[in-house]
């Protein structure tokens, strides 16, 4: 007997574009390619300064495009995306970065794993490196609440079967997640004060807060080419990397624990500085920048 498509949640794709058609198109392809049933993909152009909007939907005439005037940031793109995958009736919202390529069964193996776990906010797909060595880039993450800090596992690693199944994790980054309706609607969306950085942490510990779990599923293969639209190092991630993560340990900390650890949240800034290099003087000003403006609430 065929199986009733019918009766599977119903997932819409977000998937946040600025500046770029190339590797948006290369991502929206990847997901009408999957072999997940009941799904819709809505495309959010973040304030181009070539409206994107109309030459993805030329060229995919079944999506559903958001045009925005400007730049809201990563968090207010990505939330006025779910937003409309919400209005359309979304079980599901699967949010995507466009530097992303989803296996053509992906979706399908992070519903599964949703359906089966109710007590779960969101599940991430295990990410890749791109190349032919097909290596982890995440697999799951920690949350160390009072030094503002997340570790992850498996980067780097070659993709064995350790990293199949389905697992808890504290952290997850915002590039391929599903977000359970429900869970979006008692916790909230992104905090768009926070514009771009950090929203994904927040957003996790807000989750857990109010007793949701997170999981990683490890048969849903996600490609993500880490860093291709703002770069991974520049005075404008240096800025917000360092105002969101003061915000976040503040917000998420312990005060007593915060005081303790003290020196070494001193220490993680100092190797931040010599990651960006001493002579990087744009980055200095950036960082400084970040300490200034959260210290003035700004």
């Amino acid at each position: 007997m065929e199986k009733d498509h019918s009766a599977r949640p119903y997932v819409v794709a977000v998937i946040l574009t600025w500046n770029d058609t190339e590797m948006t198109s290369r991502c929206i392809r990847s997901v009408l390619a999957n072999t997940y049933p009941r799904k819709d993909v809505v495309v959010v152009d973040n304030g181009s300064k070539v409206p994107g909007c109309a030459p993805l939907k030329e060229a995919f005439p079944s999506i559903v495009p958001v045009q925005l005037s400007y730049n809201t940031g990563f968090t207010g793109g990505c939330n006025r995306g779910m937003e409309r995958a919400l209005k359309m009736g979304a079980d599901y919202v699967f949010l995507l970065n466009n530097d992303t390529i989803v296996h053509e069964d992906a979706i399908g193996h992070v519903v599964d794993a949703m359906e089966a776990r109710p007590d779960a906010a969101m599940a991430t797909a295990l990410l890749l490196y791109p190349g032919e060595d097909r290596r982890v880039q995440f697999h799951t993450g920690r949350l160390h609440r009072d030094v503002g800090r997340h570790t992850h596992a498996g980067d780097g690693e070659p993709l064995t079967e350790a990293f199949r199944g389905v697992v808890e994790t504290e952290f997850a980054p915002a590039c391929a997640v599903l977000f359970r309706r429900k869970a979006l609607e008692e916790v909230g969306l992104f905090d768009e004060s926070l514009f771009t950085n950090w929203e994904d942490y927040d957003l996790c510990c807000r989750f857990q807060d109010k007793g949701w779990k997170l999981l990683t599923v490890g048969q849903a293969e996600v490609i993500h080419a880490h860093g291709q639209t703002t770069g991974r190092i520049s005075p404008f991630i240096t800025y917000f990397g360092t105002r969101n993560r003061l915000i976040c340990l503040f917000r998420h900390g312990r005060k007593s624990a915060i005081l303790r650890q003290a020196p070494f949240i001193a220490r993680s800034f100092y190797w931040q500085v010599r990651g960006y290099g001493f002579d990087n003087w744009p980055a200095h000003r950036a960082f400084l920048k970040g300490i200034v403006n959260f210290l003035l609430g700004v």
